[in-house]
């Protein structure tokens, strides 16, 4: 697996927004609840404006005076956080759309969400080739493709 390095702050559409916050409790719910809603969301803008959240947060939690075991979670969830990101966002996305088309009656609809499936994944192997969790998707949306194109043929 490719290793992301931790966005700078100023990547974030956030910079700067808690840069006079002083209340580490607080910082750190921001974090967690970004960091799960980054990983979770199933829709690609909100998962993207989390993971900036994310990285606004970690950036003045780590200019605040934490202790030690503080500061090195925050940093390794941060880590954990930019390394599985790509792929997630990737994943989800997908995964939401399969979802919407699993609810469809029509097959031409059905096939679009999972056409749209397709290239989120297709995309996102560009990027990661090496994710096996991307690969393992996209083979089973292919299949689903296959599968709905017979029936509606």
């Amino acid at each position: 697996m490719t290793s992301h390095a931790i966005p700078e702050r100023s990547t974030s559409r956030y910079a700067g927004q808690y840069a006079r916050s002083l209340d580490p409790e607080r910082l750190l719910e921001i974090f967690n609840d970004s960091n799960k809603i980054a990983l979770n969301s199933k829709e690609p803008a909100t998962a993207r404006a989390r993971f900036e959240l994310a990285v606004e947060a970690y950036h003045q939690l780590m200019s605040m005076g934490l202790p030690a075991n503080v500061r090195s979670s925050v940093q390794d969830a941060m880590a954990t956080l930019a390394d599985q990101f790509p792929i997630r966002v990737c994943v989800n996305e997908a995964l939401g759309l399969c979802a919407k088309a699993g609810k469809l009656k029509s097959a031409r609809r059905k096939l679009d969400y999972l056409h749209r499936a397709r290239d989120v994944l297709h995309a996102g192997l560009t990027t990661n080739s090496s994710a096996t969790a991307i690969q393992t998707l996209h083979d089973r949306v292919l299949a689903d493709i296959a599968q709905a194109e017979a029936v509606g043929a």
